[in-house]
């Protein structure tokens, strides 16, 4: 082989080289560019600011977003159920607020924050449809389990709004 059969072989094995770097460089450029799911306290604080500017659809699809996409996630996922509940009862949905905040004890029996919350949101709006006895079974449920002398403050201040209006 000449001198040029050789350059010839180095020029195609280049090439190669080059291409395959070429193809490791584009894929690894296109992972880089994959949008990444987004950080859940951030759509969670999204969410809320919808809530806050009274956008209660882009609200409800964030909490619903986030129940979707990130369940192992209770205690978040416990506050967007919850929340959504919120945004249904100001859209003057009070059958599936009051249902989705019924969830939020069966779906995620350990937050207890959020249980007292969805309680005490489902009984106060239900009491002030004029729906009192439906009302009062919520304030019953706050005051059988979350009626403890030693709760802190802010707990014993909702059990005895509870306890006031259950009878």
């Amino acid at each position: 082989m000449g001198l040029i059969s050789r350059s010839k072989l180095w020029t195609v094995a280049e090439a190669s080289a080059s291409a395959a770097a070429c193809a490791t460089a584009t894929v690894l450029l296109l992972a880089g560019c994959a949008t990444p799911r987004p950080d859940p306290q951030q759509l969670f604080s999204a969410a809320v600011k919808a809530h806050a500017d009274r956008q209660f659809d882009a609200a409800a699809t964030g909490y619903e977003r986030i129940l979707r996409q990130y369940p192992k996630q209770e205690n978040l996922c416990a506050q967007a159920l919850r929340s959504l509940g919120n945004a249904r009862a100001a859209q003057g949905q009070l059958d599936e607020a009051v249902n989705l905040y019924t969830r939020v004890a069966e779906k995620y029996p350990r937050q207890d924050w959020e249980i007292l919350q969805a309680w005490k949101s489902a009984g106060d709006l239900l009491w002030d449809a004029g729906r009192q006895g439906e009302a009062r079974k919520f304030y019953r449920r706050i005051t059988a389990r979350f009626d403890q002398p030693d709760a802190p403050a802010v707990q014993k201040i909702i059990v005895q709004a509870a306890k006031s209006r259950s009878s």
